[in-house]
This record gives C-alpha cells, sequence and structure tokens, in this order.
C-alpha cells in the first residue's frame, strides 16, 4: 500500500472490533483542506481538536448523547436503588445498627474500581471498558433479587458497585469526544443530565410495585415487591449494554493511539449516518476525498504531549506497571498539578455534601412521617424505649408510609429534571466554573436552612430545591472535569479523580448515618459547610468553556 497518498473510500460501518486494536489517529479532510506537492504547497499536520472540529453534528452525535445518556441514568438507578431497599427489604432483617452497610457497600466499590476502570479506559478504549461495566451491573443487578439474607445482598451490592466504577468516569471522556468544541458543552451536558432520569426511574417504579402485595414462588425464595423492583431495575443497564455495542470506539482515542485503518472505518461510519438521506452516488463523492499521511500527526507528536511512549516497551509485566506509574505521575506534573490536587479535594467534599443527604432522602423521609416533627424525630431517635419502633421505621414500612415516601421521592427527582432542562442551554453562556460554583454555594445554603423546616411540605420542598441545584452542579462538575485533561489522560484522570469522591461518598453515608442517631439537623449543617468549601475551591481552577480540550 502506498501511504504517502492515499484515498478515503465509502468504508462499511464500524467493525464489532474496533474496540480491541486501539491505537489510530488520522484525519478527515476536505476537499479544501487538502495540499497538492504538485502546486508547491506545504504540508501540515492536523491536531486532534483540528479533526474533532471536521466532525459534523447529525444523526449519530444524537445517538451517541442519547446512549451516553442511558449510560449515566443506569449508573444512578444502581445507587438510587440501593438506598430504597434499604427501607423496603422486610424480609431481611435489616435494622438501624445494620442498614448503613448496603449504601457503604456499593460507595466502597466505586471508590476502589474507578482507578482501574479509569486507567484500562485510557488503554483498552473505553467502548469496551463501559460494556463490561454494564454488564455487570446487569448480571449483579438480576442476582440480588434472589439475595438468601442481609449479608450476601451486601456483597451483591458492592459487587454491582465494582461494575458502577466503570460506567461513569468511562462514559464522561467517551461522550465529548464525538462533539466539535461549539457542541461539546451543550451535548455533554444534555447527555450527564440523564443521570436523574435513573433518580425518576427508581422512584416511579418503587412507587408502582413496592407498595404492592406481590408474591411469586421462586423455588426456596418468594418474589416480594422489593424483589421484583430489583429485576425492573435491569432494564436501563441491559438498554444501555445493546445500545453502546452498536457504535464504535471514541475517534479521538483512535487517533491518539495509532490506529489507521479503524479510524478511517469510524469516520466514514459517523459520517454515513449523518448523510444517511443523501444519495449514495453524492456520499461516495465526500468520502473520497483525498487524504496524504503527511497531513496526520506522528506517534511521536502524540507522546510528547503529555511525555509518554506508546510504540515500545510495553511487553513485559514490569514495563507495564511502570507505563501505569508514569501515567498517574504525569497527573501531578507541572502542567497539570493545581488541577490534580484541587480537583479531588472538590470531588471529595461536593461527593461527602450532597450523596450524604441523597442516599439518605428515604430513610429522612420515612422518619419525618413516623415522627410527624423534628424535634419527635430527635426524641424518638434518642429514646430506648422507643428503638423498636425506630427500627421498624428504618426497615419495613408500613404500606402508606411507603407510597408517600416514593412519591415524595418522585417529586424530588422530577424538580432535578426541570432545572436542568432549563440551564443546558446556558452551559456555554455562562461557563463551568460559574455554574458549578454558584449552584454548590446555593446548594449548601438550602442544605443549612433544611432543619428550620418543621412540617412534610416544608422537608419536601428543601429536598426538591437541593436535589434540582446539586444536580446541576454534578452535572457541570463531570464535564468539567473531563476538558480539564487532554484525551491521554482524559479517563484515567476521571477515574482518579472520581474514586476520590467515591471515598467522600462511603465516609459520607457512614457519617451521616452514625449523627442521624441524634436527629438530622447535625449532618445537615455538616453537609452544608463542607460543600460550601468545596464551591469556593472550584473557584481557583480554569474555565474550559469553548477551550480545545486536545
Amino acid at each position: 500500500m502506498d501511504y504517502n497518498h492515499t484515498k478515503l473510500r465509502t468504508l462499511p460501518s464500524s467493525d464489532p472490533n474496533d474496540n480491541i486494536g486501539v491505537n489510530d489517529r488520522t484525519s478527515l479532510l476536505h476537499e479544501d483542506q487538502y495540499y497538492n506537492d504538485v502546486d508547491g504547497c506545504q504540508d501540515r499536520r492536523l491536531t486532534v481538536d483540528e479533526i474533532a472540529e471536521s466532525f459534523q453534528c447529525g444523526v449519530f452525535q444524537y445517538l451517541c448523547c442519547a446512549i451516553s445518556g442511558l449510560c449515566f441514568t443506569s449508573e444512578t438507578l444502581i445507587i438510587q436503588s440501593t438506598s430504597i431497599i434499604v427501607v423496603s427489604a422486610c424480609d431481611l432483617n435489616i435494622n438501624s445498627r445494620n442498614r448503613v452497610w448496603l449504601s457503604t457497600s456499593i460507595a466502597l466499590g466505586i471508590a476502589i474500581s474507578n482507578i482501574f476502570w479509569g486507567r484500562l479506559g485510557d488503554v483498552f478504549g473505553r467502548r469496551r471498558i463501559i460494556l463490561i461495566s454494564l454488564s455487570i451491573n446487569v448480571v449483579f443487578t438480576l442476582i440480588s433479587a434472589f439475595s438468601y439474607n442481609y449479608s450476601m445482598l451486601i456483597g451483591i451490592t458492592f459487587c454491582n458497585g465494582i461494575g458502577s466504577g466503570g460506567v461513569l468516569p468511562v462514559t464522561l471522556a467517551y461522550a465529548i469526544e464525538f462533539f466539535p468544541r461549539k457542541y461539546r458543552g451543550i451535548a455533554s451536558s444534555a447527555s450527564n443530565a440523564c443521570w436523574c432520569l435513573g433518580s425518576v426511574y427508581a422512584a416511579l417504579m418503587a412507587f408502582w410495585i413496592i407498595p404492592q402485595p406481590l408474591k411469586i414462588a421462586f423455588g426456596s425464595i418468594t418474589l416480594v415487591s422489593w424483589r421484583i423492583f430489583a429485576l425492573v431495575c435491569v432494564i436501563p443497564p441491559l438498554l444501555s449494554l445493546i445500545g453502546l455495542s452498536l457504535l464504535p470506539n471514541s475517534p479521538r482515542f483512535l487517533i491518539k493511539r495509532g490506529k489507521r485503518e479503524r479510524t478511517l472505518r469510524v469516520l466514514a461510519t459517523i459520517h454515513n449516518i449523518n448523510n444517511s438521506r443523501c444519495c449514495r452516488r453524492q456520499d461516495k463523492q465526500l468520502l473520497s476525498t483525498s487524504i496524504k499521511l503527511s497531513n496526520l500527526p506522528t506517534i511521536e507528536d502524540i507522546d510528547s504531549d503529555t511525555n509518554e511512549n506508546y510504540g515500545t516497551g510495553l511487553n513485559s509485566s514490569k514495563s507495564r506497571i511502570e507505563m501505569v506509574v508514569r501515567k498517574y505521575a504525569i497527573l501531578y506534573s507541572a502542567r497539570w498539578r493545581k488541577r490534580s490536587i484541587l480537583l479531588p479535594i472538590i470531588w471529595f467534599l461536593y461527593s461527602f455534601s450532597t450523596f450524604s443527604v441523597w442516599l439518605w432522602l428515604p430513610t429522612l423521609f420515612s422518619h419525618y412521617i413516623h415522627s410527624k416533627s423534628v424535634d419527635h424525630f430527635q426524641n424518638l431517635s434518642n429514646s430506648s424505649q422507643n428503638i423498636q419502633t425506630l427500627n421498624h421505621s428504618l426497615s419495613c414500612i408500613a404500606k402508606n408510609h411507603n407510597v408517600i415516601i416514593y412519591r415524595n421521592l418522585l417529586l424530588t427527582s422530577l424538580s432535578v429534571i426541570i432545572i436542568e432542562a432549563i440551564m443546558i442551554p446556558t452551559v456555554n453562556l455562562l461557563g463551568r466554573r460559574l455554574i458549578f460554583s454558584g449552584s454548590t454555594i446555593i446548594t449548601s445554603i438550602c442544605v443549612f436552612c433544611t432543619p428550620l423546616a418543621d412540617t412534610s411540605t416544608g422537608i419536601l420542598v428543601f429536598s426538591c430545591i437541593v436535589a434540582a441545584v446539586s444536580g446541576i452542579g454534578w452535572n457541570m462538575l463531570n464535564v468539567w472535569t473531563s476538558e480539564l485533561y487532554p484525551t491521554q489522560l482524559r479517563s484515567t484522570s476521571n477515574g482518579f479523580i472520581n474514586s476520590c469522591g467515591r471515598i467522600g461518598v462511603m465516609l459520607g453515608v457512614l457519617t451521616f448515618g452514625l449523627l442521624l442517631q441524634t436527629g438530622y439537623k447535625l449532618p445537615m449543617i455538616m453537609a452544608a459547610v463542607i460543600g460550601f468549601v468545596g464551591g469556593v475551591l472550584s473557584l481557583f481552577l480554569p474555565d474550559t468553556t469553548n477551550a480545545d480540550i486536545d
């Protein structure tokens, strides 16, 4: 084959094994970008961002955004369903002393797995890792419905956390790499905003299923309502798995890894889908545009951006380990040190603050419904003679209380969707930093004021505001974090930073649960202060709105 001058012709849709040979960088040039040596024009190499800017934004990008959003929906659903099962699994002897371990187990699984999933996403490709993670979620969510006892459910939930740990950080990297700069912020925000659909789905299914007196015999296990709820929670991860299997690997990633043929197939597939309504003849003319190898960046050019070398020295296990260590060391090189110090702290603080409130919302609602007021809540929690009643309200609630709890969760989740829909168009106008820091500070003020409400309606209103505004913050933080690092480091940095956040989730859930025994004023004030500090620290990070992300 003549590599000095070649034609890009109409190619079949992307090979299902595109994710295996992850090593490519190439460029789809339009006719006005072609340089002819005969005419005396100088060849130039394109940057990765110039290649991304050549992408048309059409049907393929919408499909990618929707499937990435479904992945975010699935991850949120897995986490939210755990907090619902804590107050619904009446047959597993969950009480005030052991209830904290279920939420902690999924947070621990995610925290442990975030680091290695993120790194594997940069080595083997985003698509493959997300598919593996979703497969784990489907299998263990299905198995959880057949748990014999609480200990088994905790172990299964931990494994589910291992799978969920690969979905968020790698999908964050995957979702933004198919879009040119103009649409990147809105598209990534839209897909990230789909996380709230997971909460809506969980609350809606719980509202419909769990209060029902369902009993289905299955061997030695009787499938009661919460187990059927767990089975229904398999549907979104399964749909995500099927949808993602139809998409190719990230062209940015392939360009950085050096696989010309595979990247050409992906680019041609994107073009074919976006121009599917054009006649085939026109499509062929457009895709037969000439390209030259000299227009492509060399592997040395790409390695020099992050001081890496993908080309040699990776045959031995020792070399691979050294490569992994170097990858994380690069995060703290002079170029990235400031953001690599601040971002893990911000993620830890914001996760500690928001997730500790989110994951305990069902329990807070059940407490308040049972106790009628804040003062009664505290008296009930501190009274030894009422400990049996308290345990009952925490684990196996009456049907009418269940309906109210899940209705409140549903309203809280719907409030997030409304605010997200309003804020997405303003992403490029207001900027990442302003939206995140502003929403974080507002969230902290609302959490701080929540104990002032002493009616069920007041608690619900504050919960809706906190969930909606903090949801905007999470959406923006996810997008912002992915844009603060280049392609070679994006999945690795996302995994590492997400892991720090999950440690914050785990400690937040444990601390909040322990302090909850004294009433919910103290844990709410603690969450508010910690979240406020995270918002202030974010002001020291650079804004990536409309910036090249390499």
